[in-house]
């Protein structure tokens, strides 16, 4: 038999790029853009309500909103980095990086079936169950604006962003799925209590019985 002289895409147990190498800039460039045009209409919402518009438009305002989803996208690629480095094990942030930009894409598509649903108020309750209930109107469902914001989104999406991220883990660490999921589902579910309960307090309210 004749062995094959062709190289393995990747090692055994390794995780690879979300893209071809060579490809990799440009799909990332394209999930930047995707993340730029979210960030304008947010930038153009916020000075909307402005009686004084600031001369830079929303540019300046767009940037800085884009730049920081990809600096808490880091951050979070730290954190597991440095979790995993604690058991003794390494992921490498370079490649896990570049798979959690990919991955909120998950974000992205429940962003704009958002959009959709405001345009188009009778598909909210279809729409709800990828997105979460935060797409409906708040008096269906009566929460607080911290509740609302820190868990509205939970929806088949976000579930499968989580999914995804702990199955990226798998791939780097060859481990079973059980905790790289048990541990991504703890840090959303801790990221999502402190927005509920920041948002909460600066309200004047309690997030405690």
């Amino acid at each position: 038999m004749i062995a094959s002289t062709a190289a393995p895409t990747r090692p055994a147990g390794g995780l690879p790029w979300p893209f071809a190498r060579w490809f990799l800039p440009f799909g990332l460039l394209f999930v930047a853009w995707l993340w730029w045009d979210v960030a304008l209409r947010q930038a153009t919402a916020m000075l909307a309500t402005q009686p004084h518009r600031p001369a830079i438009g929303v540019a300046g305002p767009a940037a800085m909103l884009t730049a920081l989803r990809f600096v808490l996208l880091a951050l979070e690629a730290a954190i597991y980095v440095l979790w995993w480095r604690t058991r003794g094990a390494r992921l490498p942030f370079a490649r896990f990086y570049a798979t959690l930009v990919v991955l909120s894409a998950f974000d992205l598509f429940a962003m704009s079936l958002g959009r959709g649903a405001l345009r188009a108020p009778a598909l909210a309750p279809w729409f709800a169950p990828l997105t979460g209930i935060a797409i409906l109107d708040p008096r269906m469902v009566p929460l607080s604006a911290g509740l609302r914001a820190g868990f509205g989104s939970l929806g088949l999406l976000t579930l499968g962003r989580i999914a995804c991220t702990a199955w990226a883990q798998t791939q780097a660490l060859g481990r079973g799925l059980r905790e790289p999921l048990l541990i991504t589902a703890g840090l959303w579910l801790a990221t999502r209590l402190m927005l509920w309960w920041s948002l909460d307090i600066l309200r004047g309210m309690s997030p405690l019985p």
